[in-house]
């Protein structure tokens, strides 16, 4: 008899297991550019998924894509559009018990599905964490902008189980005046929180800097421009001023 219930719980334990390794192909759908940024031409978008401890990417021109997701645990889905003009920051998805065959991502949420990918490729990903009040937090804290926040110290938080709200801080930012090519009105490439930036004498002065990655484009004439900024330097790379470095 004891044999029997063994067996039975065997088997119990083996369709647990394979119905949460199951995954299901649903469609995600990117969502359009704002208005400012209408005229930039999109070449394709780069797709990155990320599970716990599986990354997939792959790139693909339509304003939608099927992907195999599972159908429990958590998922990250990020989209980066690119261009001759460089790439914008991503919008995003977090499967989190609300996968369906329709999923639609957004702008506000590709920061935080962002921070989750990082987590979930260093082994990291609990089920019990609120996703929604982390979305919510974010953005609360960030006054509509989380790419200004400290990303390092999210990351390094979720990765580790330790998150709370304390770590939600803003990055170090810094301000440039620097020669922009070309005439006309540039914007940060933020698509869910765009800044304007005008030119005055073929610069724009008082450029705000986050450390990190910032990239600005120019719908207008299709340029853009990316300066990866430390605590100490700046690097800022274009196709028409080549490169420029400088210390803070």
């Amino acid at each position: 008899m004891n044999k029997f219930v063994t067996i039975l719980l065997a088997l119990f334990l083996a369709s647990c297991s394979m119905l949460d390794s199951k995954s299901a192909e649903v469609t995600f759908h990117i969502p359009e550019l704002p208005e400012e940024m209408q005229q930039l031409e999109v070449s394709g978008y780069r797709v990155v998924v990320t599970t716990v401890n599986k990354h997939n990417e792959f790139t693909t021109k339509g304003k939608s894509f099927k992907t195999s997701v599972p159908v429990s645990g958590i998922t990250s889905v990020l989209a980066y559009p690119m261009g001759s003009w460089g790439t914008l920051k991503p919008a995003g998805f977090i499967v989190h018990g609300n996968l369906k065959s329709h999923n639609y991502m957004t702008w506000d949420d590709g920061f935080a599905a962002e921070c989750t990918a990082f987590s979930l490729a260093s082994g990291a990903g609990s089920e019990n964490f609120n996703f929604t009040l982390f979305k919510q937090k974010l953005l609360e804290k960030s006054d509509g902008n989380p790419w200004i926040l400290n990303r390092d110290k999210i990351i390094y938080a979720l990765s580790f189980g330790i998150f709370n709200m304390n770590y939600i801080k803003k990055a170090e930012s810094h301000t440039l005046n620097l020669p922009f090519p070309g005439t006309g009105t540039w914007y940060s490439g933020t698509p869910g929180c765009i800044q304007k930036f005008e030119q005055a004498g073929g610069y724009i002065n008082e450029l705000s800097i986050t450390e990190g990655e910032n990239v600005f484009v120019n719908p207008t004439t299709g340029e853009g421009i990316t300066i990866y900024a430390d605590r100490l330097t700046w690097i800022c790379i274009s196709g028409t001023t080549g490169g420029l470095s400088g210390y803070w």
